[in-house]
């Protein structure tokens, strides 16, 4: 994974992925799936991850599930003519945007939670 970083105010800095893995309380494997997906912009099946990451399928079905509980990636029912008998198949991606604006508001949260917990000590 190439290397974004965050800096801070005070010059000190943090990759992108670790980043998001503190605040979502994501593992090295949600965060690679995360990733992978992001870079790809396009619908995979767990299968696809899966053999993309060389990862085993139940690895990459707990991150999936972990980030669509977050609300970080979105999920629907694949369509096919292979899949009319036993479990449905599934499509993963990322909408960039939703994962943006999700972002922007969890921050803007955190930053409010920080400002009263703040306050609140000092009274």
């Amino acid at each position: 994974m190439e290397e974004e970083k965050i800096v801070f105010p005070d010059g000190r800095s943090v990759e992108i992925h670790e980043f998001l893995a503190f605040m979502y309380g994501l593992s090295s494997s949600d965060v690679s799936v995360l990733h992978l997906l992001m870079v790809k912009g396009k619908k995979m099946t767990s299968d696809e991850i899966s053999e993309e990451l060389n990862v085993t399928k139940a690895s990459i079905n707990k991150s999936l599930n972990n980030l669509l509980d977050k609300g970080l990636i979105m999920r629907e029912k694949e369509e096919s003519e292979d899949k009319k008998k036993g479990r449905p198949g599934y499509l993963y991606w990322v909408d960039k945007n939703k994962l943006y604006e999700k972002l922007e508001k969890d921050l803007e949260k955190l930053a409010t939670e920080v400002r009263q917990g703040l306050e609140q000590h000092l009274q």
